[in-house]
């Protein structure tokens, strides 16, 4: 480790700008060179008599403009080589600690992407790859690795009922649009995932709330929405469901399987987080095929760009879902369906997922100390934490103070189907900050905000 320890005028602000800078120009003047092992966040910020989330924060900013890397359980590093330019989303915010998006920690092995395409780049089918005119559900190559890939949540399907996909979302649509019309009745959890409010908005349909508890949908509220309309699908996330976290049992999975076969109503059942847990339980799909349909992807569990994903029908119902691709993208790129079965292959994939596993269960962990006391469960392997506020918190008000410490939180308002009253809580996505520093940081400002309490209202009526 250097003994690093940059001069930065007193007059500089904002101080992390400043920190960044002095580490560019001490690289650039080869102070520092390619490989150099930086000081920890917290032995910089006492050498420098900073604060910690200063120093992190200027970690993380040099971090996306290529001068370092950050290593699980080794540290910051000077980057080798040259960088290309730097690469940053157009919303985001160094300010900020964004806790709103559903993303789990980037690996530490930044050259994963870069060593499947050299691979691919070398192949001498390179042109057939970019060929348009490829079966809509997916090249036979493609849908083989995709039932591999179902195989490790648990379950057998054989490459003819896998049809592959641009992403989950992109097979939630097309799943839906195969088995509804503008109008039609489909039923989800009370809280759901956005996205599949958005498809439903798309695809004009009207999405209908089903009561849930600790192990999810619950069957007699299931049973009863049946019984009084004519519901075209029940979709739901029986695990780590988003936003709540939660995990449906096996009794739970199989009383949902024995409502929807005697009602003849699909079960859509999305299992993008699936791939966390050491043990899964069964999906919906390996217990009833014949009535369900399975969603998952690549970009939660290897690179959210990647936009590869995989559905499961049942055997009578693939060439219609295929046709629904076929007639909104023609198909998914053959390229990047290479580039996930080059990574599945090759064992890359089984890599990031452990590593993804890991690193998600430390952040739980993390989470669960720094907000004990407002959390009554123990740690999940999901990458969601559901925080149910204290009174007298209200959600607006404590997204608003989070905010005002720079932390953005998603409100609950946001998950909530129809016009059903919001739970005073909120949505943390564990996967906020490059670093568990960074994490900690802005869990900390949460803490903080808890401790305090909501700020009096300076408003007369």
């Amino acid at each position: 480790m250097t003994m690093w320890s940059p001069s930065l005028p007193a007059e500089s602000e904002p101080k992390y700008l400043a920190l960044v800078d002095a580490l560019e120009r001490d690289i650039e003047t080869g102070r520092l060179k390619p490989g150099d092992r930086l000081p920890t966040h917290r032995q910089l910020a006492d050498r420098l008599g900073l604060a910690l989330g200063t120093v992190s924060r200027a970690y993380g900013t040099a971090e996306r403009r290529g001068l370092v890397s950050g290593e699980v359980g080794r540290g910051t590093f000077v980057r080798r080589g040259e960088q290309p330019d730097e690469v940053v989303a157009e919303d985001e915010d160094p300010s900020l600690i964004d806790f709103s998006k559903s993303r789990l920690a980037r690996s530490p092995d930044d050259q994963v992407l870069r060593r499947a395409l050299e691979t691919l780049a070398r192949r001498s089918d390179l042109d057939r790859l970019a060929d348009l005119y490829q079966p809509a559900a997916g090249m036979a190559r493609h849908r083989a690795t995709g039932a591999a890939w179902v195989r490790r949540a648990g379950l057998e399907a054989e490459p003819g009922r896998v049809v592959v996909t641009s992403g989950a979302q992109h097979g939630a649509a097309m799943v839906l649009a195969s088995l509804t019309r503008p109008g039609d009745i489909v039923l989800t959890e009370q809280l759901t995932y956005t996205g599949v409010k958005a498809i439903a908005s798309l695809l004009h349909l009207q999405l209908q709330p089903l009561a849930f508890d600790a192990e999810g949908v619950r069957p007699d509220a299931f049973a009863a929405a049946c019984r009084a309309g004519a519901p075209r699908a029940l979709y739901c996330m029986p695990t780590l469901q988003n936003p709540t976290g939660r995990t449906m049992s096996l009794a739970r999975r199989r009383e949902l399987i024995e409502v929807a076969l005697k009602h003849d109503v699909p079960l859509v059942e999305d299992d993008v987080y699936g791939f966390l847990p050491d043990a899964p339980l069964p999906p919906l799909t390996a217990l009833a095929p014949t009535i369900s349909y399975y969603i998952t992807s690549t970009s939660k569990s290897l690179v959210p760009g990647l936009r590869v994903g995989y559905v499961v029908a049942p055997t009578a119902k693939v060439e219609r879902v295929a046709g629904i691709i076929r007639a909104s993208t023609w198909l998914t790129s053959p390229l990047l369906a290479e580039l996930a079965t080059l990574w599945i292959e090759s064992g890359e994939a089984d890599e990031l997922v452990t590593w993804k596993r890991v690193e998600t269960a430390e952040r739980q962990a993390l989470a669960h100390r720094v907000l004990a006391p407002w959390l009554p469960d123990t740690p999940e392997r999901g990458i969601n934490l559901w925080l149910p506020l204290p009174e007298p918190w209200r959600t607006e008000e404590f997204v608003a103070q989070a905010r005002g410490r720079g932390v953005i939180v998603s409100p609950s308002e946001e998950f909530v189907v129809g016009r059903e009253s919001a739970p005073h809580a909120v949505r943390i996505s564990l996967g906020a900050g490059a670093n568990r520093a960074r994490l900690e940081e802005g869990l900390q400002h949460l803490a903080a905000t808890l401790r305090e309490g909501p700020e009096p209202s300076l408003t007369i009526y």
